[in-house]
């Protein structure tokens, strides 16, 4: 969803200045080492308290606990979960709104493709969205970071869109200084960095992708930033991007995992272990058919009552995490490491590298699944399965404006319908494809020369 950095200063500011937050980070404080027993009737609690609320205002709730004969009553602890059915991402695409127990003008609403290319429309209260912002700065904690450190912030084009000729604006509410993922190019790299320095970030925050573009630039400049901790989420990242970004901004990387769907979270510790927040969601594991190594995360949010999610199925997969606890201390449960997203970088008109370029079609609405595939440098195919609303020229018209705001003029978009998009061999739908390629231009940054490997989320 696009917003100016207006509207991004009222929604963080509402956020900062909630009389609940630092209430919220204590609560976060006593469980992280906590007695499993502690935190498990603090899930139970919570698990009561949401599920009341969806059957008396759900509509999808309200029907299941009436059509299934289960009295919502009895789902008290959290042993009586399995009683609940597991929510598919298709099945929330085509009746999302029968979650909702508000409306929808009381929450912020929010939309994503993620990595199965199945479109999906998600609400959150006021109130969990602080919630998740209680959780992320206490994770910051653990590397030092104040609750509210300046942050320069990578994800994409539609937070900075140039003004005054620069790649850059700032969010003054949330103490942010956006940078434009799609203008990280040499030639806007001394704008770019004098931008940072003169707003002396703490941390820089965003895709590993586009951190780690950055970090390329800098490099080859002979260039640093010292920063005290780089955050990012949203992409599995490879050994090199780690070690090229610790490299440039002498800080460690604060890694987290979440969704848009927000049922779950975990985040990495000084130690690597990857810890869940067991206040924010309940993490069930559940196994992948045809294999004993994989678990595919089933997440139940305990803090968004507005638009709850009971045993939702993420699509992401994990392999069992390190055994013994973490030498940290903290007794929350561990996470190993998540297949996440894994996206091509795509190629602009002009040679512009692009990153997590999936964001073209996550707003898109009235379709079952959707892809962006790349044919060449700054041509492009959208590919669709229409669901409920669907209205060619409105598709094509959005995603053109999504084209040429996030990836700039020039490039060429054409739209391909069917009724079922093909699979690779794999069965497992990328959102983002590169499909035929043309060697780098001689600018282009050189990768790492750090081997590049799997590493954990």
């Amino acid at each position: 969803m696009t917003l100016s950095s207006a509207s991004l200063s009222i929604k963080y500011g509402l956020r900062r200045a909630h009389p609940q937050r630092i209430w919220l980070r204590h609560r976060l404080e006593r469980l992280e080492r906590a007695e499993p027993e502690r935190i498990k009737n603090f899930q139970e609690r919570r698990l009561r308290h949401l599920v009341r609320v969806a059957a008396a205002r759900s509509p999808f709730y309200r029907a299941y606990f009436r059509e299934s004969g289960i009295a919502p009553a009895s789902i008290r602890t959290l042993a009586d979960l399995s009683r609940l059915p597991l929510i598919s991402r298709h099945e929330l695409a085509e009746r999302g709104d029968d979650f909702r127990t508000l409306p929808r003008r009381l929450m912020w609403s929010v939309r994503s493709s993620g990595t199965s290319g199945v479109p999906i429309e998600c609400y959150r209260t006021i109130t969990s969205s602080v919630f998740e912002l209680a959780v992320l700065e206490h994770q910051w904690g653990w590397f030092g970071l104040p609750p509210n450190s300046r942050r320069v912030v990578l994800r994409g084009n539609t937070f900075a869109t140039g003004q005054n000729g620069r790649p850059t604006t700032r969010v003054r509410g949330a103490r942010q200084l956006l940078v434009s993922s799609y203008y990280l190019t040499p030639d806007r790299l001394d704008a770019i960095v004098d931008d940072i320095r003169h707003f002396s970030p703490d941390a820089i925050e965003g895709w590993p992708s586009s951190i780690a573009l950055l970090a390329a630039l800098l490099r080859d400049r002979r260039l640093r930033i010292p920063v005290r901790a780089v955050i990012t989420s949203s992409e599995v990242m490879t050994p090199g991007q780690r070690a090229l970004i610790e490299e440039v901004f002498g800080a460690p990387v604060v890694d987290h995992y979440g969704q848009t769907e927000r049922v779950a979270m975990a985040g990495i510790c000084e130690a690597g272990g990857y810890h869940i927040f067991p206040a924010y969601g309940i993490v069930e594991l559940l196994p992948v058919a045809g294999s004993s190594e994989r678990w595919e995360i089933v997440g139940t949010s305990l803090q968004n009552c507005g638009f709850p999610l009971f045993r939702y199925r993420t699509g992401d997969e994990v392999v069992p995490a390190a055994p013994g606890p973490c030498p940290c201390g903290r007794t929350t449960p561990l996470l190993g490491v998540v297949d996440g997203r894994v996206e091509d970088t795509f190629t602009a008109a002009d040679g512009r590298p692009l990153p997590l370029p999936s964001t073209i079609v996550d707003d898109l609405t009235g379709l079952r699944e959707a892809q962006i595939a790349q044919m060449r440098p700054g041509v492009f195919e959208l590919r669709v399965v229409p669901g409920n609303g669907f209205s060619e020229a409105r598709t094509t018209a959005h995603a053109r404006r999504n084209l040429a705001r996030q990836f700039g003029p020039g490039q060429e978009l054409r739209l391909r319908v069917f009724e079922r998009l093909p699979r690779p061999p794999s069965g497992k739908l990328k959102t983002a494809v590169v499909e035929q390629t043309k060697p780098a231009e001689p600018w282009r940054l050189r990768p790492p020369t750090i081997p590049v490997e799997r590493r954990q989320p």
